[in-house]
């Protein structure tokens, strides 16, 4: 059993959102201020059990902002699916709740106004945050199955559920301080020795008769009584300084965790850093909840584990150590994580890492694995080898903006900037990708393929650019003194263009029906289309910073046109790299460049919405 499907209606950021989610696993991932938070928010609505009855009466404030009330006051609806229920422990648990599918359960909260709300709401169509709605005249339930019924909803069935959250602004090392109740329920799910028992309760004895023979302890007591016996008269109860009651279950009550590098060495919590204390209280709840896999009957529980960002704090090698665990371990009930980090995602299958993002202003979510079928495995296979940190931000922005490699990743952005500056007054922000939301991604090479696939028809609905040299093939000429046919390299001019090579062709020709996917491509090389459109600042960057040999460097400075071009492109081709450096390096410097059009193309689709 796996909660397969979450619903919400009029929630906070949500006017109606779906989320499918994995089962044992599931790492939802998205730009800030997506709703990720409020998600699982929403989902406590249905399974809290600490202070949930109070937890579940809602304000306004919970209500949409952008709702408009006309003629019926508004309802918050928050429903779950509870697929796979194939055990006889699941089947006694939510049978109760089951649909007409198979092995599926519904729960459903709703928050609405009482059937005898006395406040009429407005005729004329009015947004919710220009009105009070009567919140004192609204009530929740929860029902399970496909209708609400008049029967009566057994809330203690969902105690069977184990939800515990661990939330963005935790403070992990108080939590810890406070960790006596968590340590006794871990203990007390472990079959107990009786004899260690007693072996336990007899040393606590021992060393509470030695505290009392304390002469310090003896008189702090005598203080503590006397007063109390002053202020309390006939009420009076006597008081002991001890360790702890004797009981077995109280003395186990009062452990608290300590740790260090070994048994020997043990320290508090409170002098630990934060980010490992977030790992330690994480295993706490791991412990707690995920060793009641084995209880059967009237002890079956189904835990339900919420953990926001878990990276706080971390490094990012224990980032990935974190999510190796989480992603590689076989875990009893069900994960739900949040994260903002390129690490932990970077970790991920694929087939547990859901996106939430905006789609024409509403809030959608995708499962990354189910956008590949057994025809493109091979697309999910290459983006699981290649989403290293950097490449992983390809799911953190609202547009994607896909290159070759390291030139044009570091160059691109800098001429973004300056194109969509030019003019910009002083108290004007400055625009820049990031700005837009674009993630520029360099897949290091010309697999577009794999990355372009997510964004296709089963794919994401956000914008995705891609800029890939044309690279025209070579043609052939006859040597008369070899008397061979040779190939040799083409230097098309925007006079004589060449045609792109069938992979820029066919990846243009397969994306074109796409509103979403445009793909722009130049005359050969990004190299070389820069060099077209900018002779002097090449010129004087071969010069500045050496590059090619001095033999090379001599001949360029009496080339012109097209001859310089070429010389020029195959000096700056040998180090492509160092090349782009130098060129951002004179940018930097305020020096001007003109972007070619391919360019520019593509920077107009990034900047409108």
């Amino acid at each position: 059993m796996y909660i397969s499907n979450l619903s919400i209606k009029n929630y906070k950021s949500f006017v109606d959102f779906t989320i499918e989610f994995n089962q044992g696993l599931s790492v939802i991932i998205g730009e800030n201020n997506i709703g990720k938070s409020n998600m699982l928010d929403a989902l406590s609505l249905i399974f809290i059990s600490n202070n949930g009855w109070r937890r579940r009466q809602l304000t306004q404030d919970d209500f949409n902002n952008e709702l408009v009330v006309h003629g019926v006051w508004p309802s918050i609806k928050v429903e779950v699916t509870l697929s796979e229920i194939t055990t006889e422990d699941e089947m006694a648990l939510a049978y109760k709740w089951l649909t007409k599918e198979p092995g599926q359960a519904k729960l459903t909260y709703i928050f609405r106004p009482k059937g005898n709300c006395k406040k009429t709401p407005p005729v004329n169509p009015t947004l919710i945050k220009d009105l009070k709605i009567p919140i004192d005249q609204y009530e929740w339930v929860i029902f399970g199955g496909e209708k609400e019924t008049n029967d009566i909803f057994d809330h203690q069935m969902l105690q069977r559920f184990t939800f515990e959250s661990v939330d963005a602004l935790r403070d992990a090392t108080s939590d810890l301080s406070r960790s006596s109740s968590k340590l006794h329920k871990i203990i007390s799910s472990y079959d107990q020795d009786e004899i260690n028992k007693d072996e336990v309760i007899l040393k606590a004895q021992d060393l509470n008769k030695q505290i009392k023979l304390s002469s310090e302890i003896d008189k702090a007591q005598a203080a503590i009584n006397d007063y109390l016996q002053q202020i309390t008269g006939h009420l009076y109860q006597r008081t002991e300084i001890q360790m702890a009651e004797s009981s077995y279950e109280q003395l186990l009550k009062n452990l608290k965790v300590l740790i260090g590098p070994n048994s020997g060495n043990v320290h508090s919590v409170e002098t630990n850093g934060l980010g490992y204390n977030n790992l330690l209280f994480i295993s706490l709840l791991l412990a707690q909840y995920f060793n009641k896999k084995d209880k059967k009957g009237v002890d079956y529980t189904f835990p339900i584990l919420t953990v926001e960002e878990p990276e706080a704090h971390l490094h990012t090698h224990l980032q990935r150590y974190l999510s190796n665990y989480f992603f590689k371990e076989s875990l009893a009930g069900q994960i739900l994580v949040t994260s903002h980090s390129t690490h932990i995602s970077s970790s991920v299958n694929l087939n547990s890492l859901i996106l939430m993002y905006k789609e024409g202003g509403k809030i959608q979510s995708k499962q990354i694995g189910s956008i590949f079928d057994k025809k493109t495995e091979q697309y999910k296979r290459h983006l699981e080898r290649w989403l290293d940190a950097t490449k992983s931000n390809i799911f953190f922005g609202r547009k994607t903006l896909l290159v070759e490699g390291v030139a044009e990743r570091l160059l691109i952005p800098k001429m973004a900037e300056i194109y969509w500056n030019k003019g910009r007054k002083k108290n004007e922000p400055v625009k820049t990708l990031e700005g837009y939301g674009a993630s520029i991604i360099s897949v290091d090479g010309v697999a577009f393929r794999p990355f372009l696939h997510l964004f296709g028809q089963t794919g994401l609905n956000q914008k995705c650019a891609v800029l890939t040299d044309s690279d025209p093939e070579k043609r052939e000429i006859f040597d008369p003194v070899s008397n061979e046919t040779l190939k040799v390299d083409v230097f098309p001019t925007k006079q004589t263009p060449a045609n792109p090579c069938p992979r820029t062709a066919n990846l243009i020709n397969d994306f074109k029906g796409l509103p979403n996917v445009f793909i722009q491509t130049n005359l050969k090389t990004f190299e070389y289309d820069l060099i077209l459109e900018n002779h002097d600042f090449f010129k004087k960057l071969i010069a500045k910073y050496e590059l090619g040999t001095k033999d090379e460097r001599e001949k360029i400075e009496t080339l012109t046109g097209h001859e310089f071009e070429k010389e020029a492109f195959l000096i700056v081709a040998e180090t492509k790299g160092k090349a782009a450096q130098y060129v951002l390096d004179e940018l930097v410097l305020g020096e001007e460049i003109k972007i070619p059009k391919y360019i520019t193309n593509i920077l107009d689709f990034l900047s409108e919405d």
